[in-house]
């Protein structure tokens, strides 16, 4: 008793007794996130200009390059004479990487999708893993420990994008204040962020799992919000998608209407 019953299992990268489609999750996932990381590259190294546009006097920034810490008084960053290739994405964008590249639900994405391991359950994965044999985060992977203190970063750069949100609502041409197209998708960006981040799993260990009960004072507030955070943590991955697609949908907003493309409004202002 307690051994269970092992099922026969096709020897090969990729070998399965599987009759499903398998493979389309892996492969879609594998395919959005190659093409997040060649326009990203794209966006920072090749074509770094029109990172915001103006809506008489409001400032609309692509949400890639939020925060601009290159306009920042603080600590001389808005008088530093960088390189040309330097912008404001270089120096924050390891910030949302490592938050996102470290996280529990991307992990299982990327063990799938590039280093098959396995790519999908009852599906094979290659010879090399099984030689190798699983390692976790005492070898290659070991950076992933890192998760919790990248949740931290991502806060205060969270912070900051619904700060830059503030600043598209506020006309000073006209000196009133109001609501633009722009403010919706900055406003939308920082919405899904913000749920990417509270339902995060370090998040939620931290407000209460790494407690042994929650039945007094402080504690019984940690597991209330324990709670709260598991409801949001069902559709971590939702929100991963979303808001990493939100934050491509708003850079091709802003550059759309620096280019000319289309123009902004303002819907209503006061």
């Amino acid at each position: 008793m307690g051994d269970g019953i092992k099922l026969p299992m096709l020897n090969g990268l990729g070998r399965t007794n599987r009759i499903d489609n398998w493979w389309s999750q892996p492969l879609t996932m594998g395919i959005a996130l190659t093409a997040a990381l060649i326009y990203t590259f794209w966006r920072l190294f090749i074509n770094d200009a029109d990172i915001s546009y103006t809506l008489q006097g409001s400032t609309v920034m692509s949400p890639i390059f939020s925060p601009n810490v290159l306009e920042w008084d603080l600590f001389g960053l808005s008088s530093w004479n960088h390189p040309e290739w330097v912008n404001a994405a270089i120096l924050v964008l390891w910030i949302p990487f490592g938050f996102r590249g470290t996280c529990y639900y991307m992990r299982r994405v990327y063990y799938r999708t590039f280093f098959a391991s396995p790519t999908a359950c009852w599906v094979d994965e290659p010879d090399i893993n099984k030689a190798i044999g699983y390692k976790g985060e005492k070898r290659l992977f070991i950076f992933n420990n890192l998760h919790r203190y990248f949740l931290y970063a991502a806060m205060v750069i969270l912070v900051i994008k619904w700060w830059d949100v503030t600043h598209t609502m506020h006309f000073k041409d006209t000196h009133e204040y109001g609501v633009s197209i722009g403010t919706f998708v900055m406003a939308i960006e920082a919405f899904l962020l913000t749920m990417y981040v509270t339902s995060c799993h370090a998040l939620r260990h931290l407000a209460g799992g790494m407690l042994d009960r929650w039945t007094t004072g402080i504690s019984r507030i940690r597991g209330r919000l324990f709670g709260r955070i598991s409801v949001l943590n069902r559709s971590h991955g939702f929100w991963f998608w979303t808001s990493l697609v939100f934050v491509f949908l708003g850079d091709l907003w802003v550059l759309a209407v620096a280019d000319g493309r289309f123009n902004d409004v303002v819907l209503f202002s006061f």
